[in-house]
Parts: C-alpha cells; sequence; structure tokens
C-alpha cells in the first residue's frame, strides 16, 4: 500500500546549498542559466535563499530553481527597473490563444507579483520573475518538465499560484 501511495503521489527533495546554484547536474541547468542571474551579477544584498526542487512521479520528473533576493530600498528599486529593461514578459493568456494550458501571465501570490517570461517553451520550460515591494525582493523562479503539457485543471481560471507552490518548495 505505501509503495503504491509513492507511485501515484511522486516525491520530492529540495535543495537550498547555494553551492550547486545553476550547477545541479539535471537538465534545467542550461536552460535555467539563460534567464537566472548569476550570483556575481547580483548587487550588494541584505538576504539570499535559494531552492532546487526535483519532483518524481511514476517515470516523469520535474525541476525547478528559485532564487530570492532581498536588497535594500535603493539598490531594490533599482533593480526592480533593471527588470523591465531585460526581460521580456508574456502577453499571453488562456484568453487570448487557442490553448486552454495557458495561464494568465501575471499573478499574484502573498505580497509578490509574478510574471512570466517570454521566449521559453512553456509549460515545458520556462521562467518567472515575482517582486515584493513589501518585502523588498525579487524572486527568479525557472521550471523545466519535458513532460509536462499543460498547467492546472480547466476549470481552474488561475492556476500559477497553486503551480507555484506545488513545484518551487518556497513560502511566498
Amino acid at each position: 500500500m505505501i509503495t503504491f501511495l509513492f507511485v501515484v503521489t511522486g516525491c520530492s527533495k529540495t535543495s537550498k546549498d547555494i553551492e550547486k546554484y545553476l550547477n545541479t547536474g539535471s537538465g534545467i541547468d542550461a536552460p535555467a542559466k539563460q534567464m537566472m542571474p548569476t550570483l556575481d551579477q547580483l548587487p550588494v544584498y541584505e538576504k539570499i535563499e535559494y531552492r532546487y526542487t526535483k519532483k518524481t512521479m511514476l517515470f516523469f520528473q520535474s525541476h525547478s530553481v528559485a532564487l530570492i533576493v532581498n536588497y535594500d530600498e535603493q539598490t531594490f528599486e533599482n533593480e526592480n527597473e533593471k527588470l523591465a529593461e531585460n526581460f521580456t514578459f508574456s502577453t499571453m493568456t488562456s484568453a487570448t490563444t487557442d490553448e486552454a494550458s495557458t495561464p494568465d501571465y501575471q499573478f499574484v501570490i502573498n505580497s509578490y507579483t509574478f510574471k512570466i517570461v517570454d521566449e521559453n517553451e512553456f509549460p515545458k520550460s520556462f521562467g518567472m520573475i515575482g517582486t515584493s515591494d513589501k518585502e523588498q525582493s525579487i524572486a527568479y523562479l525557472y521550471f523545466y518538465d519535458f513532460d509536462l503539457d499543460s498547467i492546472g485543471e480547466e476549470d481552474n481560471s488561475n492556476p500559477m499560484p497553486e503551480f507555484v507552490n506545488d513545484y518551487f518548495n518556497y513560502d511566498f
């Protein structure tokens, strides 16, 4: 019975070892490096947190990377302004496409407003960036699972907050 539950529900493994940031040895490393900042690119920060999560269900694996950086007020404002210069964010939603698998490109989890970065292979491989004025924080997230065809259930009009909570193992 326990084996059956394990196979059906899967399992996840999370690492907080920042020394392995963008160097996990998994398929997420190469695409994530195209979007995620390197640690030496970051300005002086007050706090930094890292999560690498690998979820396994039957023969399928998903990988996610989260880097959450807290800044002082001025640095946060500067870095927040740079996001629009350095990234193109998606503007497609399920309402503007024929595919129900395209969620809204912008969503909120607590004090963070997330946007999906454009130019990716959504939903199989994509990045998101969240900002929180309250926390003076920027969260860089990347997801990789080439077996995934859609996000959320058909009747869920806003699946992304649940998706982030399920796959990134971080309490925003």
